[in-house]
């Protein structure tokens, strides 16, 4: 296996891409970072040079990551195995939605009539004035 080949070519691939983008965007943030607070007064050629190389850094890692076997295997199976869930449909998690909903009013006006209970409880043994 060389340098630059793929690791299981074709599988896993949404893993993979969505797993260099997020590092994509923690490299991009990262030279945001360092420009403001290492290089702030420095000259544009400096801070291009920086920029450029953590950029080349973190394109490096992020081929690696995607492509250390071990790593790689487990972004597979991931995606193998998100491809087997059922998702609802929009109209179930509309109903779910709003089941949930009416629950947790429920819940909050019982807790109130509890807590009321209470304060109407410990007022009447004089704990609480």
């Amino acid at each position: 296996m060389s340098v630059f080949s793929i690791y299981k070519k074709g599988q896993g691939k949404y893993v993979r891409i969505g797993t260099a983008s997020a590092i994509g965007l923690l490299v991009i943030l990262g030279i945001i970072w360092v420009e403001h607070e290492f290089l702030p007064l420095a000259p544009q050629y400096i801070q291009a040079l920086v920029a450029l190389a953590i950029a080349a850094a973190g394109g490096w890692l992020s081929f690696y990551i995607v492509n250390k076997p071990r790593f790689a295997d487990f972004m597979i199976l991931t995606e193998s195995e998100m491809n087997k869930v059922v998702w609802p449909s929009s109209a179930a998690v509309i109903r779910v939605t709003r089941l949930l909903i009416l629950i947790m009013f429920f819940l909050a006006f019982l807790l109130y009539v509890v807590d009321i209970g209470f304060l109407t409880f410990f007022q009447a043994i004089r704990v609480i004035h």
